[in-house]
């Protein structure tokens, strides 16, 4: 255990059923008299902008909505929104939605305060300062954006993602009301889920991150594992463990939706601080190629990913297990990593999240650019527990096809 270890995450949390009712207050206590509302039409169409614009209006804050945003922001997604907001003389912003909205209202946060576009801020602390004042209201359980450093945005021109990597993003406030997440359908309840699980579980199983790049620069937006990742990684999996499958398949079930919920936000504070690793850097490419949700690809390669790290750390896989109900006791920690493994196909097939990248229609002649692409991510591939290149990922990839 490194002797030192540091920890960030979003100044204030708000969590509960209800919650919403204290966005007003957030905004006024952080100094907002003035937002913009940002979200997407489909949360209209459910009615949930509803109690935010109640809230802020019972603060005496003043609000326009901008309802333009959608899944996997662009940066043109984030242009648009900018336009709409630059002569507004906000004072803030506040955001409602899952990961997709928080990431576009974080690059717009950075823009209203210094300009230029999202693309001259991706890397590691290109942003520098705080950013206008962000409110993040969650209506999903998965992302783990409302606490995390990071606005990964699509560059549809270049076919590829970027990233904003700064604790300068992190929303002022992350609202958590699980109540908002009950209309939640069954499909993105899943996708998030599982989303929440792989975050959870890279951050646990994950090599020193900021040792691996030789950073050690305090204001980065990662600091690296230390004990509290793993408490909230651990806990994490367990909640998923106990909460996904009802959630997903019981959506009014109001204590599934709060687990889940939970969930989210310590998978978001523990690998927001550690860096995630091959899952992600496999389904970046592959999101690319076939539009399939973030979620969804990196559920896909979980299992696969775990499998292949198990001699790297069969004692924190096997744990895994443990932590998801599993019955380990008489066994190896060799055997009880490879249950693990079980235990999260089975999950994925009783929530229907793709089991096989066929099922997403992607040709065997294409798994060796995936490979070669994902092995380009050189952030992502050094902090994997066990060492990674085109030839070991093509191996993952043709495991999971």
């Amino acid at each position: 255990m490194r002797g030192e270890w540091r920890f960030h995450t979003t100044r204030e949390i708000i969590f509960g059923r209800g919650a919403v009712q204290r966005t007003g207050e957030a905004v006024r206590r952080h100094g907002g008299g003035r937002v913009l509302l940002i979200t997407d039409n489909s949360l209209l169409a459910a009615g949930l902008h509803e109690p935010v614009e109640q809230s802020l209006a019972e603060a005496g804050v003043t609000f326009d909505r901008y309802a333009g945003s959608m899944a996997k922001p662009t940066l043109d997604g984030v242009a648009s929104c900018l336009a709409a907001a630059q002569d507004g003389e906000y004072e803030a912003l506040v955001v409602l939605g899952g990961g997709s909205n928080i990431d576009l209202a974080k690059a717009v946060a950075v823009l209203l305060r210094y300009g230029g576009s999202a693309a001259d801020y991706f890397g590691v602390n290109k942003v520098p300062g705080p950013i206008l004042p962000l409110v993040a209201v969650s209506t999903t359980a998965g992302t783990g954006s409302e606490v995390s450093g990071a606005s990964v945005l699509a560059d549809t021109a270049n076919q590829r993602r970027g990233s904003i990597l700064s604790n300068q993003i992190r929303p002022l406030v992350a609202i958590y009301d699980p109540l908002l997440t009950l209309s939640c359908p069954p499909v993105v309840t899943a996708d998030a889920g599982i989303d929440a699980l792989t975050h959870a579980v890279e951050a646990y199983t994950i090599l020193d991150y900021r040792l691996e790049i030789g950073s050690e620069d305090p204001a980065g937006p990662y600091s690296g594992r230390s004990p509290l990742t793993d408490l909230m990684a651990e806990e994490a999996i367990s909640l998923v463990g106990q909460y996904l499958r009802r959630a997903v398949y019981k959506g009014g079930d109001v204590e599934a939706r709060e687990g889940m919920h939970l969930a989210s936000l310590l998978a978001g504070m523990a690998f927001s601080n550690t860096g995630v690793a091959a899952v992600h850097g496999l389904e970046y490419p592959l999101g690319v190629a076939t539009g399939c949700t973030h979620g969804a690809g990196n559920g896909l390669f979980l299992p696969y990913v775990m499998e292949y790290n198990i001699p790297a750390c069969p004692e924190r896989i096997a744990n895994v297990a443990r932590l998801l109900g599993e019955e380990v006791e008489g066994l190896s920690d060799w055997e009880a990593a490879e249950l693990a493994v079980d235990a999260v196909q089975r999950l994925k097939s009783e929530i229907e999240i793709p089991m096989r990248l066929r099922d997403l229609g992607v040709p065997e002649g294409e798994l060796r650019p995936l490979a070669e692409a994902t092995a380009a991510l050189t952030r992502l591939m050094v902090a994997n527990p066990r060492t990674l290149d085109a030839d070991s990922l093509e191996e993952i990839l043709h495991r999971s096809w």
